[in-house]
């Protein structure tokens, strides 16, 4: 009895060994077709060129790479030129220097040649060159022709490098697991005193490794496709996963789904003795609590990862519930038509449950510590990212500004903060990152501007000029003028040829939403997580608002911003500390109607509070050079009283900002000359600097030197 045990056990570890090397093998098999055959690596790697996400990512890097790092100051068409450059991604003559780059990478990968891998994309500069001309000649003249773009630059993991480079060498692995699984599975059978139900045990274990297989290819591609950042960036990713690895996610379910006919047939000979057996015997191992203190909490740390995995990856757990159900009903189906083509029905003595107990306890174990490994490392590494923290120091990064008034304090700021390179079709962009990046270097005063927009079928959004009482038409034709308005909006809705697809909403936009919107609850939404995520800092909000001051309200507090927006009083400055201890520490003020009694904390920024410079300097000379500074030190808006001085310095060269002027004037020498003067021409110091492309130049530098500055020297 005790030998027909022992072999029983043996042939238990002898199919699970075998399923292994199965597994590997096809594996093993599927990465050297895929990844070390170089016709096939180049075919799988411009696949990907055929989905939408993946050409416009790869358009925005060569925008950046080819055009932007050239002439910076083209990024105000940066849309346009991403649109044209999407278009040539999708091309033939595309395909063929993608293909060529990519032949170049896989020699580097199996040879090992290279530090680190560059995929570069040769003389697209000259493409894209030929490409713009024939749309704007005198754009294409700005772009530099003969240059190259790396669409990838980076140190590749020590093991993938050790496996490019043992590639050649373990051609013939593959054939060798193969023939170490057939091997051991002979043996296992042979083994067994019952060769029958080796075989379905065999047929089992093949199964259950392939579903633990799919399962674990499955979280893979989440976890690397979620550690992608940028939602378009995961798209492409998405597509370059399947291009690569999603033939093999159908090779392991093949794989399983193999395991499972081999079940059914030995369970066809087996009428009293199939599948149900262990699945039986293995719900009552899960369920039943073991008697012994190691195996109760084994057991409930195994139940808790387990639940753990289903809340935090349930899209993989339903899939794996899916295929696994597939498999059972087909497996099901598999063994009552092999029945159907026997003579007639075998019986064969039932085993005992002990057996297939054991059997399935087997395979248990291994599936458990598959589980709770991949818990784990969701659990503890987990993939989502946090709001980003600025330095949990004093009051906005120094304790020494705890106790100094709001107008003793220096904030850096972003002019039209909202309208960033990096948001999505934005042209005429004057920032260099969003709102949260913004926040995350350390800008703590954002002047943004609130219309009414329409979303369109399109996905572009039109300005809504409806509400004339607003005086949204006003401000515009007193910018434009009047016919020039009615000819720009003739022309916006020829471009904008798109049905209107919703009611009007709140959009920060800069004169035309066309030209780039952000809605406003998304917006805050970021203010909200980062004020959220560092409890020291306070944040100056000033709305150019063309909006009703309750629409404001009801951002806020969609959003959640409310519950951190500043309700204290403001006409005596308070000190930084005592409005971070209110718990509100976004000042809200709007530029031309503020909140009232109805609103009490939508306060207006000129009447009493800000005073400002004036902000129409058509060159860097105006702001630049010194003889120009007292003349742009006078009263703008503003009572001469109020305590708080906004420094309006960016260059405006409508309609395309230009980085290169903020080079110069966001320089330490002009910042720190013009602050001084106009410091001491209104008598008071300067709180806020509102610039374009803030990353240019020196305005952090400076703003920490003013602020180390003695409030009482002057």
């Amino acid at each position: 009895m005790n030998g027909r045990r022992g072999r029983g056990a043996l042939s238990v570890a002898l199919s699970a060994l075998a399923a292994g090397l199965l597994l590997a093998a096809a594996v093993v098999g599927y990465a050297e077709d895929a990844f070390f055959d170089a016709d096939e690596f180049a075919d799988r790697a411009t696949a990907p060129l055929e989905d939408a996400a993946v050409r416009d990512e790869i358009a925005a890097r060569i925008t950046d790479d080819v055009i932007l790092s050239a002439e910076a100051d083209l990024v105000g068409a940066r849309p346009i030129l991403e649109s044209i450059a999407s278009g040539i991604v999708g091309s033939g003559a595309f395909h063929a220097l993608l293909r060529d780059a990519t032949a170049d990478l896989h020699r580097a990968l199996l040879t090992g040649d290279e530090e680190s891998l560059t995929l570069t994309v040769a003389d697209v500069g000259s493409v894209l060159r030929g490409a713009v001309a024939a749309l704007r000649p005198q754009l294409a003249e700005r772009i530099p022709p003969g240059l190259d773009s790396a669409l990838l630059d980076q140190d590749p993991p020590d093991a993938i490098v050790t496996a490019g480079q043992l590639a050649e060498d373990l051609r013939i692995l593959a054939p060798l697991l193969l023939l170490g699984g057939l091997l051991t599975a002979a043996l296992a059978v042979l083994v067994a005193g019952d060769r029958r139900r080796a075989t379905s045990r065999l047929g089992i274990a093949v199964m259950i490794g392939g579903l633990l297989a799919v399962a674990a290819l499955g979280l893979a591609r989440d976890l690397a496709i979620e550690s992608v950042e940028g939602a378009g960036a995961r798209q492409a990713a998405a597509a370059i996963w399947q291009a690569f690895l999603g033939d093999l996610r159908n090779l392991l379910i093949l794989y399983a789904a193999a395991g499972a006919v081999v079940a059914a047939a030995a369970a066809a000979l087996l009428r009293t003795a199939d599948i149900n057996e262990p699945l039986r015997a293995g719900w009552r191992i899960a369920t039943t609590t073991p008697a012994q203190p190691l195996a109760r909490f084994a057991r409930a740390v195994g139940l808790v990862a387990l639940g753990a995995l289903i809340v935090l990856r349930h899209e993989t757990a339903v899939q794996l519930v899916a295929i696994a159900a597939g498999l059972y009903i087909a497996y099901l189906g598999f063994a009552e038509l092999i029945r159907l083509t026997l003579p007639g029905e075998s019986t064969v003595a039932r085993a005992g449950a002990g057996e297939a107990r054991r059997a399935f306890a087997g395979a248990s174990v291994a599936a458990l510590a598959i589980v709770v490994a991949g818990a784990l490392f969701v659990v503890g590494g987990g993939t989502d990212e946090a709001p980003a923290a600025a330095p949990d120091v004093g009051c906005n990064g120094s304790e020494e500004l705890c106790e100094r008034t709001l107008d003793e304090v220096v904030l850096a700021g972003t002019h039209n903060a909202m309208s960033a390179v990096t948001n999505p079709g934005w042209l005429f962009a004057q920032q260099d990152a969003g709102i949260p990046e913004q926040l995350a270097d350390g800008v703590r005063a954002l002047f943004i501007d609130a219309h009414y927009g329409r979303p369109t079928e399109g996905g572009t959004i039109k300005t809504d000029l409806s509400g004339l009482d607003r005086g949204e038409r006003a401000t515009y034709e007193a910018a434009l003028g009047p016919k020039e308005l009615d000819a720009a909006l003739r022309i916006r809705d020829r471009l904008v040829d798109s049905p209107d697809a919703g009611v009007p909403g709140v959009f920060l936009c800069h004169r035309f939403c066309e030209l780039g919107a952000l809605p406003i609850e998304t917006a805050f939404g970021q203010l909200r997580d980062f004020l959220a995520a560092n409890p020291g800092e306070v944040v100056l909000v000033v709305i150019e608002d063309y909006v009703a001051p309750a629409e404001i309200a009801s951002a806020a507090a969609a959003s959640g911003l409310e519950q951190f927006v500043y309700t204290g009083a403001l006409a005596q400055p308070p000190k930084l500390q005592s409005v971070i201890d209110s718990g509100g520490r976004a000042i809200m003020l709007a530029e031309n109607e503020a909140g009232g009694d109805s609103i009490p904390w939508y306060r207006e920024t000129y009447d009493g509070l800000v005073q400002e410079t004036p902000y129409s300097f058509a060159t860097p000379q105006a702001l630049a050079k010194p003889s120009a500074w007292p003349a742009s030190c006078n009263p703008n808006r503003g009572s001469p009283g109020s305590p708080l001085l906004l420094l309006n310095h960016w260059v405006d060269t409508s309609p395309s900002p230009r980085p290169s002027n903020a080079d110069i004037v966001n320089s330490r020498r002009v910042l720190l000359g013009r602050i001084d003067e106009c410091e001491r021409r209104r008598g008071r110091r300067v709180n806020v600097v509102s610039v374009d492309f803030y990353r240019h130049g020196d305005l952090f530098e400076v703003v920490a030197g003013l602020n180390s500055r003695d409030p009482e020297a002057g």
